[in-house]
């Protein structure tokens, strides 16, 4: 049997030469050939798994499971009720007590985020079945370099970074069937050809999307979380389809630990209407209820997770359903969930964010907002985005192959990715939207898609990503917490007088830094092309003391040059040193030479 392949590589091979993760005796993971530390999505944790269980070791950052065994013929076991308290080093005082979840059988199952090395303890409690109740273990947890959940910058509240104090810029990817029982069968291949082009985020439905035709996806019935499909039974739970994302997330935990999975939650409802609000108010509130603790005690000690309620939902004052809906899930989460992970919930495209008030800061703490030809990010002041103190996430351009192609899909979504990180926020991309196919392997003439204007795209390769993983890659080899740094797009203009979208982005760290994004673009549009001439860029330094290096820096492919040093109190004229590209160019100041003793 031949071996998976990725572009003729095994996943192997592509494993070992990227630093993925290898399996050793004992449950415990390696890298070989470790990737440099820069390329976070595919640095495997050196230490270990993120997915432990039962009294094996733990690791810091990661994920811990313990097993208890009850009764299963009980008339619902859905409704037993199970506590496990999990007493850290630290003592009682930062214990966590979760729900255990019933995961079918005699078997139960509760879930720990480790946030501390040394000796953990827990002990189990339940009114319902005394199987389950005065369990107790101990486990040890031990230093690991998993990155930790995502959480909002410590300096910067329109930022993000790791729990283990990383900066995180978000370059993501639709991978909407990712987690889907049966429709996804690439989907490891996907994951690891994502995390090989730079990609650190995905978006997916909790429950594997949609399983219809993509004529009618907007039903998602296939994300419901019980059995039934259109017509579900709400006094259990899908176990298989649960089953198939645990497995998913603890996969990608234990080999692409810096790589996360927007959770898209709840299924949309018939796109353009009410009907996603209208669904769940015909829900008993005791359904609700369970179902989101269900939800909450099987995936919230997952560090590689972040939530969405839902997606492409109409979300203004003219759907109050919608609204209430999307309000109750963020409330509840915000306030059941023991570890608070990024929330959001999806309007769609052009609405923009309508839960940015400060009434929705208790649940909604980032935006996440849909638009079209977003290259120059200009969405974010448009949209009235540019003072909540929250991150803005663009998710959702249009995709690469669906309605019409693109003339550069590389420089075009590249464009996207640079402009809105120097913006304070991040954009997403999307090949193919409705399978999971490997973007390394979508040239294979087998994997066959038709975009929704109806183009058949089978055997024509993506090529939108082809220039990603420069973007994570200049960042972090060079040291650069963009959380540190304020978008101040007016200190920068075209030489050749290219304004709006198509004008140069910055971002600068007090005087001390800059870094500047010059698109060098012929449209914004689907036609965008680099132009066929150097870019050139006009930087005010007025306000600007000391003497300046100058790092060019090509988008496409990573190469770089250092230019003349530049002086400043006036504004400075630049060239790059490339013709027919998008290039950054980042200035940093030079430390005042010390007097001599």
């Amino acid at each position: 049997m031949r071996p998976t392949t990725v572009a003729g590589r095994s996943l192997v091979a592509l494993a070992l030469a990227g630093g993925l993760s290898v399996a050793l005796a004992g449950g415990i993971t390696k890298s070989a050939n470790p990737a440099p530390a820069h390329t976070l999505a595919s640095r495997v944790a050196e230490s270990g798994s993120g997915f432990t269980t039962n009294t094996h070791g733990a690791w810091k950052f990661g994920t811990h499971e313990i097993v208890l065994t009850g009764n299963g013929g009980l008339l619902d076991p859905f409704d037993t009720r199970v506590k496990v308290t999990f007493v850290p080093p630290s003592g009682k005082a930062n214990a966590k007590t979760v729900d255990a979840f019933y995961d079918g059988g005699n078997t139960w199952r509760a879930r720990i985020y480790v946030t501390e090395t040394g000796l953990w303890t827990w002990t189990s409690a339940s009114p319902d079945d005394r199987l389950l109740a005065g369990r107790g273990g101990s486990f040890v947890a031990r230093p690991s370099t998993l990155p930790g959940r995502l959480v909002p910058h410590p300096q910067n509240p329109r930022a993000w970074a790791t729990e283990s104090g990383a900066w995180f810029g978000q370059v993501a990817d639709t991978a909407y069937k990712l987690f889907h029982d049966s429709d996804a069968p690439l989907w490891q291949a996907y994951v690891l050809s994502d995390a090989a082009q730079g990609i650190n985020s995905v978006r997916a439905g909790s429950l594997g999307a949609f399983d219809e035709t993509v004529a009618t996806h907007d039903t998602w019935w296939h994300n419901d979380p019980w059995p039934g499909g259109q017509s579900p039974d709400t006094s259990r739970f899908d176990l298989v389809k649960f089953q198939t994302t645990d497995e998913r997330l603890a996969w990608m935990l234990n080999r692409v630990p810096g790589m996360y999975v927007q959770m898209i939650l709840f299924g949309l409802k018939g796109y353009g209407g009410e009907g996603t609000g209208q669904w769940w108010a015909t829900l008993d509130p005791a359904v609700r209820a369970r179902t989101m603790r269900y939800m909450i005690a099987r995936w919230s000690a997952f560090p590689n997770v972040y939530w969405l309620v839902v997606n492409d939902m109409n979300s203004g004052s003219a759907f109050p359903l919608n609204l209430a809906f999307a309000r109750e899930v963020g409330r509840f989460f915000a306030a059941n969930e023991p570890w608070r992970h990024l929330m959001s919930s999806g309007p769609v495209r052009f609405e923009g964010f309508p839960f940015a008030d400060p009434a929705d800061r208790d649940w909604a703490t980032y935006a996440h907002i849909e638009d079209m030809d977003a290259v120059g990010a200009l969405q974010i002041h448009n949209l009235g985005l540019d003072t909540v103190p929250i991150h803005i996430y663009m998710a959702e351009d249009r995709y690469e192959q669906d309605y019409a192609p693109y003339l550069d899909p590389g420089f075009y979504f590249r464009w996207l990715q640079w402009s809105w990180l120097l913006a304070g926020g991040s954009a997403n991309y999307g090949g193919r939207f409705g399978v999971i196919q490997p973007y390394a392997e979508t040239g294979r003439t087998d994997l066959h898609w038709v975009g929704l204007g109806g183009t058949d795209y089978t055997g024509v390769p993506l090529h939108g990503l082809d220039g990603a993983p420069s973007v994570e890659s200049y960042f972090s080899s060079r040291g650069i917490d963009l959380g540190l740094f304020a978008p101040d797009d007016d200190l920068a203009a075209d030489l050749a007088g290219q304004t709006g979208q198509l004008r140069p982005k910055l971002a600068r760290r007090q005087h001390e830094e800059v870094v500047v994004y010059h698109p060098n673009a012929t449209d914004h549009g689907q036609a965008a092309t680099a132009q066929p001439v150097a870019a050139g860029v006009r930087i005010d330094l007025t306000a600007f003391a000391g003497t300046y290096d100058v790092e060019w820096y090509r988008a496409r492919d990573g190469a770089s040059a250092r230019g003349t040093v530049v002086v400043g109190g006036a504004p400075v004229d630049l060239v790059a040193p490339w013709t027919g590209c998008d290039v950054v160019v980042r200035l940093t100041r030079r430390a005042a030479l010390r007097s001599a003793r």
